[in-house]
């Protein structure tokens, strides 16, 4: 087999296990380039973010200054979209890796489809701030959601990270996000693809691409 045969299989194979790898599971994951984030800066602004790539928003990140010594930040979903809340609170649930984003959720968690804050920062009368909201002190966490495409309904999570300082209450950026690519089930948080049998065919071709590109010691 010529040199030009191998690299066309290779490519083939690799962009079947590309288009592949990503539903293998039955799990659709996203690490998107441009980063949606929140802050607690007092500016206001607005992230969108478009869960499945098909240039529609389907939640909207807002930082904004509701009151003079008091900035927020929410997440509203747009549509018929929702997010999980806490509830023995008013804000977004920091879920545990692990959990299940579904139909029926843990007791601590519910389902909310109106704007819910993430978390505030207050200011108070001696200049001291006051966090408050289920991401503060954590360097990292999870965000479930549904959404809806095409008239049904499917399941992910978001994972938030503070790389900087550590606090994931103050600031943070959405550094990925999973769905289920079969609507109604449900998803466990953290969970990704595992790796297809495309995918696994392709690493088979480029093992032995590169055994036959490689020069002979003889």
């Amino acid at each position: 087999m010529t040199v030009s045969t191998w690299a066309r299989g290779f490519g083939f194979a690799l962009m079947l296990a590309l288009n592949g790898s990503a539903f293998g599971q039955g799990i659709v994951y996203i690490n998107p380039q441009s980063q949606p984030s929140y802050s607690m800066s007092g500016t206001p602004f607005d992230v969108d973010i478009d869960i499945n790539g098909d240039s529609v928003p389907d939640f909207i990140l807002r930082t904004q200054d509701s009151y003079t010594s008091v900035n927020n930040a929410v997440l509203i979903p747009l549509g018929n979209n929702q997010i999980v809340a806490a509830t023995a609170n008013p804000y977004v649930a920091n879920m545990n890796a692990g959990d299940t984003v579904g139909s029926s959720l843990n007791p601590v968690y519910q389902w909310s489809n109106t704007k819910t804050p993430i978390g505030t920062l207050a200011i108070l009368l001696d200049q001291q701030s006051s966090e408050d909201g289920n991401f503060v002190g954590q360097p990292s966490g999870y965000i479930g959601f549904g959404f809806m495409m095409d008239g049904a309904n499917y399941y992910g999570w978001m994972e938030v990270t503070n790389s900087v300082s550590g606090d994931a209450g103050i600031f943070a950026n959405v550094v990925s996000w999973a769905y289920e690519s079969d609507p109604n089930t449900p998803i466990t948080v953290g969970a990704v693809p595992e790796p297809s049998t495309w995918a696994l065919l392709a690493a088979g071709v480029a093992f032995l691409l590169c055994r036959r590109l490689r020069p002979s010691t003889h």
